[in-house]
């Protein structure tokens, strides 16, 4: 029997479809529906737009730009300039990141998707039943219930547990829009696509980066000569790639901050200024009700689902982003 079966079946809905989460996954979710007339309510609990407006890809590929500007100045030889000359700090840099943001925010933004014919609550969704949320505004507390529910409720960036870092206050894909001066030496934990761009972007602003991945190259999931082109062209850039080194502790010594790795049969000791960690996220899964109902987690703590993205209910269709 279906674990659905222990609720009972609203014989009426307020909706079609609840949306939780109205980032990437759950705006393209809710336009979709509103478009086809069903009736559709997206609800969230922080920011319209979700990681990919306000802490992924779009400020990423703000500041990226500007690096890349920056990059190819100091390329001026190469275009047939005699010689060039730039001036910057970047707080400069980071108000304009923000200022895309803003400009694209519109877009994302309430007032767009209830034009959209979204009803869209901003506060917190709570899963009561395969077929009811409860919603928590600042105004009130209300019972929805809908015919179906897609679950789009992203991820965060995952802080390693490895010994002290809590001490030295790491830096993360959500938090690093806040610097507003160049750190000297950044250390990048992680070669992966974020790790990999933030390096080369810092780099190019004039930080010292160093980058420290534990797998043999960078960009695991990449075919072999992609992560060997990206690792030539670091280092040509002066970004000090450290491969097959793995965090053991961080610590403070003599007002220095240092991260210990193990690589191979030695101990090196990496020290630095500013510490962004890129290893990879986790799935928002807890706070929403998930558990309450057993909906079926992976080995991976994502929500199982099958084919279909339905999950043991049969009834949703989770997006996790």
């Amino acid at each position: 029997m279906s674990p659905k079966h222990q609720w009972q079946k609203p014989r009426k809905f307020d909706c079609n479809l609840i949306v939780i989460g109205a980032g990437s996954g759950g705006l393209v979710t809710s336009y979709i529906a509103a478009a086809v007339k069903a009736k559709v309510t997206l609800i969230e609990k922080n920011k319209m737009g979700g990681d990919c407006l306000n802490t992924g890809c779009v400020p990423s590929k703000a500041l990226i730009r500007s690096a890349k500007w920056l990059s190819q100045l100091n390329r001026f030889n190469e275009f047939g300039i005699k010689s060039a000359q730039v001036e910057f700090n970047l707080s400069d840099v980071m108000e304009r990141v923000q200022s895309v943001v803003k400009t694209i925010e519109p877009h994302d933004s309430v007032q767009r998707y209830t034009q959209l014919g979204v009803n869209v609550l901003i506060g917190e969704a709570r899963l009561l039943s395969p077929w009811s949320v409860e919603v928590k505004t600042a105004e009130d507390t209300q019972i929805l219930t809908t015919r179906a529910i897609v679950i789009a409720a992203g991820a965060k960036p995952f802080i390693p547990p490895i010994p002290g870092i809590q001490e030295i206050n790491p830096l993360t894909s959500d938090t690093i829009w806040e610097l507003r001066k160049l750190p000297k030496r950044l250390l990048v934990l992680g070669g992966g696509p974020i790790g990999s761009e933030l390096a080369q972007s810092f780099a190019r602003l004039g930080s010292q980066v160093t980058q420290v991945e534990m797998a043999p190259r960078l960009l695991i999931r990449e075919d072999t000569d992609v992560s060997d082109t990206v690792l030539s062209r670091f280092r040509e850039e002066g970004i000090d790639v450290r491969l097959e080194h793995i965090g053991k502790a961080f610590i403070i010594e003599n007002g220095e901050k240092i991260l210990i790795t193990d690589y191979k049969t030695q101990s090196i000791k990496i020290p630095f200024d500013e510490v962004l960690c890129a290893i990879g996220r986790s799935a928002n899964v807890t706070g929403y009700g998930l558990e309450e109902l057993g909906v079926k987690l992976t080995a991976r703590k994502t929500i199982e689902t099958n084919p279909f993205q339905e999950t043991n209910y049969l009834i949703s269709m989770p997006l996790v982003m």
